[in-house]
């Protein structure tokens, strides 16, 4: 199975691309990037803008799987254009994941997302992919592990620790090491219990992949 990856940044791809080998089996997984290149920038605008691209409808004529990632925390500043812009207030995770996939699904296409869907898999972390990886430091503290917000500096008072750094800048050594966690299929079946947003994509990732 080929898996086309359109994430925020390299570090984002480092996590996903484990995730999806150590879940589907290495054997069965080829995961090519898509956006950002490699050496090349990134960010959550360059995510909206590939999904409005002809690039990524040409994608899925060479992959068997796009996985689109975005990390909710930018929608709370003050600069993203009126029509990238969505109203979290109040939101739950399943709401604000839900209203995330509906703007890309309205970027890709309307008819064209209806005919691919079932190809198109989202990760939307609430609010940053690094709340994903507090399962695997805070198994026995649910309400850290379940974290939405300040998840990096949260990871932080365990990581000098357990790893011997801190979470500074994006990294890329760093962020293979944390991917570690992901190696087993039965350990990510087990994290993603524990956050929520890392829940549903795994759902998606199980609905979505014969596996």
């Amino acid at each position: 199975m080929t898996f086309g990856l359109i994430g925020e940044g390299v570090t984002d791809q480092i996590l996903l691309e484990q995730i999806l080998i150590g879940f589907l089996k290495e054997e069965e997984v080829l995961v090519k990037p898509l956006q950002p290149l490699p050496n090349e920038s990134g960010g959550w605008s360059q995510v909206f803008h590939y999904c409005e691209s002809g690039d990524f409808k040409q994608a899925l004529a060479f992959n068997d799987f796009l996985v689109v990632q975005i990390d909710t925390d930018f929608m709370s500043g003050p600069d993203v254009p009126e029509q990238y812009r969505i109203e979290l207030k109040d939101l739950d995770v399943e709401k604000t994941v839900l209203a995330f996939k509906e703007k890309l699904a309205d970027l890709i296409g309307e008819a064209f997302f209806v005919e691919y869907k079932t190809q198109i898999i989202f990760a939307i972390a609430v609010d940053e992919i690094e709340c994903w990886l507090l399962p695997a430091y805070f198994e026995n503290h649910k309400k850290k592990a379940a974290k939405t917000q300040n998840c990096i500096n949260t990871l932080n008072t365990v990581l000098k620790q357990r790893e011997g750094f801190y979470i500074e800048g994006k990294k890329r050594e760093y962020y293979e090491q944390l991917a570690r966690n992901f190696r087993k299929r039965k350990d990510i079946l087990k994290y993603a219990k524990k956050n929520p947003s890392f829940q549903i994509f795994v759902e998606e990732l199980e609905t979505k992949v014969a596996i």
